[in-house]
């Protein structure tokens, strides 16, 4: 490859497969940017859980897009401090159900959307409360679908990828998504057989009959922690 041998790009190869994908340093994103290759031979969502490991960085940050592993760009801060500021707050409301069961929430589940060639994406947060209770969370792809889905709108290729994603998490059968865009601020409400709600920073997310009585302001929801400052 022309990229391989000026130094200035990197193979993504698997042991005894042949080259899925490689990747260019992007100046401007500060990130390894994907740029995948066509082959012949792609994966299936099996092969991917049991070789993720042998990918770069241990195969952390990657999903499978139509058969290809797709090496995403890392979160930034705001995707960070997102899922941090959803998390306690939703244990926080964990806490308060005086139900013996209301469910619980995975962190980065794989969900496998697609099939022929497969695709598994991994949003920031998964929330069960069918099945057995807790029966999803050490696994590296999601055996149940959930009723509610966490992606956030951070980096750019997730941006870029947002609709083809929210509509594969609907055809699966998630009920509703959530959509924190930490650039904008706001945070897109996506539920099946209703209106997209666009909520900004002086309106409040609610749980809905899915998380009855959550609530959090959505300027809380991209709040930088006090100890960060």
């Amino acid at each position: 490859m022309a990229d391989s041998e000026s130094g200035n790009g990197n193979n993504c190869e698997i042991p005894g497969q042949r080259q899925y994908c490689r990747w260019r340093f992007d100046p401007f994103l500060k990130t390894s940017n994907p740029l995948l290759m066509m082959t012949s031979n792609r994966m299936t969502a099996d092969e991917f859980v049991q070789r993720r490991h042998e990918l770069p960085d241990g195969g952390r940050w990657h999903e499978l897009h139509d058969g290809i592993p797709v090496m995403m760009q890392a979160p930034d801060d705001g995707h960070g401090n997102t899922v941090l500021n959803l998390s306690r707050k939703l244990a926080v409301w964990f806490q308060n159900q005086t139900e013996r069961r209301v469910g619980y929430a995975c962190h980065e589940l794989g969900l496998h959307v697609a099939k022929n060639p497969d695709t598994v994406y991994v949003p920031a947060i998964c929330f069960f409360d069918s099945g057995q209770q807790f029966g999803q969370t050490d696994l590296a792809v999601a055996t149940e679908v959930p009723r509610l889905v966490v992606d956030v709108a951070s980096a750019n290729d997730r941006r870029r990828e947002m609709r083809r994603r929210t509509l594969s998490y609907i055809e699966l059968g998630v009920e509703t998504i959530w959509i924190p865009d930490p650039q904008k601020k706001e945070i897109q409400v996506l539920q099946r057989g209703a209106h997209t709600l666009a909520l900004g920073q002086w309106q409040t997310l609610e749980g809905s009959h899915i998380l009855p009585g959550f609530e959090i302001a959505v300027k809380d929801v991209f709040a930088q922690p006090s100890w960060w400052r």
